[in-house]
């Protein structure tokens, strides 16, 4: 699940003591009252212990009666406005704390019109080279412009050679752990064009591993959250594998087979891993105050930062003047 710092209820305020001279004051008006009263009202002698009690012994005790409860009402109030501000506190430092965890990148790939390899997808950014033409999809129909992965088209068995790859790169980076690191899998699979079963893929995967796999119930962002909370304790592996070959994709749309494996501790095996903060979804009201909370987890400043990337659908819309943007994603480099 996502950090919910910014939802913690804020801790309350002091709590007002009894002023003392108030009470001294009330307990002097409380006994000339009841004196005044006794001394009309009385139709005895006005002596002994009934008169004096009445007089002066029942309107300090009904005074002393009236100060015991708010003693103890701004006793209980103490209480539990310290219990209140002990549970803000609390989880308010369970939430950063999951803000700060964080992962390693020992490898990633990709395949994708740019060609295959995270190398030859930056080289196309950097020459700013099209990826995306304007053609027909594999359902046919009206163009879309897309990028698309021509190569799977005639193929058959395309498919499988590449996740088989895939998960041959992935097996000689986990090969380098020790056996007791956990292993678990997010795969995403939109092959609606190929008839390969998602279980036919996974097992091509576990036969390079050589190690037994554990699915996350979730996947996205919210895979990548839930491996960070519930397997921060122990040393594990987060493999993320997708496959997205679609037969009408959207306006807009790349087909692409990605693979990346975190570890949420650090290899000496791989010195010069990356390391990935918790990613965070934002939008234009949230996206300053999820920026501050970046570098918080980062332990960095602004002024450090040397790029921000940012990606989405509606960011692209934005861009192009058709309407505001949304929702968003963004990392700091």
């Amino acid at each position: 699940m996502p950090v919910y710092l910014d939802e913690v209820p804020a801790e309350a305020g002091k709590i007002s003591r009894p002023v003392t001279l108030y009470w001294i004051a009330f307990l002097v008006f409380i006994v000339v009252t009841g004196i005044v009263l006794t001394l009309w009202q009385w139709m005895g002698e006005r002596n002994g212990f009934s008169f004096w009690f009445a007089a002066i012994g029942l309107p300090f005790c009904i005074w002393g009666f009236l100060f015991s409860i708010r003693r103890i009402g701004y006793k209980a109030e103490l209480n539990g406005h310290a219990g209140w501000n002990y549970e803000c506190e609390t989880l308010k430092a369970s939430e950063i704390s999951r803000g700060k965890r964080f992962a390693w990148i020992l490898d990633s790939y990709i395949h994708s019109q740019a060609g295959r390899g995270v190398g030859s997808l930056l080289a196309s950014i950097e020459q700013i080279l099209p990826l995306m033409d304007t053609i027909k999809p594999r359902s046919g129909g009206i163009p879309i412009r897309h990028s698309r992965l021509n190569d799977f088209d005639y193929n058959p068995t395309a498919l499988e050679d590449a996740v088989n790859k895939v998960a041959k790169r992935i097996g000689n980076t986990v090969e380098q752990l020790p056996e007791t690191v956990k292993c678990w899998l997010m795969f995403e699979c939109d092959t609606q064009s190929f008839a390969v079963k998602e279980d036919t893929l996974i097992h091509l995967l576990s036969l390079h591993l050589r190690r037994e796999i554990y699915q996350l119930p979730v996947q996205g962002v919210r895979g990548v959250d839930y491996w960070l909370d519930q397997q921060w304790a122990k040393p594990s592996v987060l493999i993320v594998l997708t496959a997205s070959l679609r037969l009408l994709p959207k306006q807009n749309d790349a087909e692409a087979i990605t693979a990346l494996v975190l570890c949420n501790r650090r290899s000496h095996h791989y010195p010069d891993a990356v390391k990935l903060h918790r990613p965070q979804k934002s939008t234009n009201e949230t996206l300053t105050r999820n920026m501050a909370h970046s570098l918080r987890w980062a332990k960095t400043s602004a002024a450090k930062v040397t790029g921000v990337w940012v990606t989405g659908e509606d960011l692209t819309m934005f861009l192009a003047g058709i309407r505001p943007a949304k929702r968003m994603n963004w990392c700091l480099a």
